[in-house]
């Protein structure tokens, strides 16, 4: 029998919800199974995919997987997580032939499931340093330490710029997401 989802063969997927994500990603074995699909666009069958998460909980390559640990994970994928993504509609689960993929809507979890490869730049360290260096430079230009060929209006001029290109470069990179996601920024 062919698990697919709680949304049936609609090939229009519904909206997660907040629970519903949350449901989803709170166990690290589902995670990981999202991880791995998203990595094999084009689906996978249930031993390689519980070979691989054994792997990866194990902290060994795949081929020093023992039978009783990918026996472990295969039998919690099949009895509880894999059924658990379908009903969510991120899967596509087909007991019978035991295999998985992702749906469209998994997309949406794309956001939350970021593994750190990328990095990502300390914002409000960057501005923080700016606020530094320009609050330095305005107590030694203050103090008279700077020599009077840099005049009060440049070190002004200079921190503008910089800060305008940080906020240019800040900007660029969050454009697009929704002003909600903005807050934490």
């Amino acid at each position: 029998m062919a698990i697919h989802s709680r949304l049936g063969d609609d090939p229009t997927p519904t909206e997660l919800t907040q629970d519903t994500v949350f449901s989803v990603l709170s166990n690290e074995r589902r995670r990981r199974v999202l991880r791995f699909l998203n990595e094999e666009r084009a689906g996978s069958d249930i031993r390689e995919l519980s070979t691989q998460l054994a792997a990866w909980e194990n902290d060994v390559p795949p081929e020093a997987i023992t039978y009783k640990q990918r026996k472990r994970v295969y039998t919690s994928l099949h009895q509880t997580h894999l059924p658990a993504l379908a009903d969510a509609g991120v899967v596509d689960y087909d007991r019978d032939r035991g295999t998985v993929s992702l749906t469209a809507q998994a997309s949406v979890l794309d956001e939350y499931l970021a593994t750190g490869e990328t990095t990502s730049i300390p914002w409000h360290f960057v501005y923080l340093g700016i606020a530094a260096v320009g609050t330095i430079a305005t107590l030694l230009a203050a103090v008279g330490v700077l020599p009077a060929a840099v005049p009060d209006l440049a070190i002004a001029g200079g921190l503008s710029v910089v800060l305008a290109v940080a906020a240019g470069i800040h900007s660029t990179l969050v454009a697009g997401e929704p002003w909600e996601d903005l807050y934490d920024r």
